[in-house]
């Protein structure tokens, strides 16, 4: 099956009553929903679960070459699962997560699923899998090389 995550930063100044009065209730150029959104797809997922209170484990390379591997706790995790045992998480910080979605529409072969992310405390997305809270990122991410 195919699998879509999106992640959206709510606008806290986005007015559904000025968007009914002046735009047919839709958002507008000057009434944005959200700050921002991102959507990314899966193909061939087997199935999905979701983790709550999880430890994502951030993993990459500075610069440099070195290798680098950080713990990032109290995130939410949306998993999907593979035929081979694979999986690959999305994951917000708790501590900006407004809530979650999954709509259930039978006879779709597609999962979506939706992180909505409050944008106070700020946050990044410091991967395509990951966004977390700014205080949340490890200082050591960005040390002198």
């Amino acid at each position: 099956m195919e699998v879509q995550v999106n992640f959206k930063v709510i606008n806290p100044e986005y007015s559904q009553e000025y968007a009914d009065e002046y735009n047919g209730g839709k958002e507008s150029e000057s009434n944005w929903k959200y700050n921002w959104a991102v959507s990314y797809g899966l193909k061939d997922v087997q199935s999905v679960s979701t983790i709550d209170n999880n430890c994502f484990v951030l993993k990459g390379n500075f610069e440099n070459g070195d290798t680098f591997s950080f713990n990032i706790p109290n995130v939410h995790t949306f998993r999907c699962h593979f035929a081979d045992g694979a999986h690959e998480d999305f994951a917000v910080s708790k501590s900006i997560l407004n809530k979650t979605h999954q709509p259930k529409k039978e006879g779709y072969n597609v999962i979506r699923y939706y992180f909505y992310i409050n944008a106070d405390p700020a946050s990044q997305q410091i991967s395509p899998n990951l966004v977390i809270n700014e205080r949340d990122i490890p200082k050591e991410l960005f040390r002198e090389q």
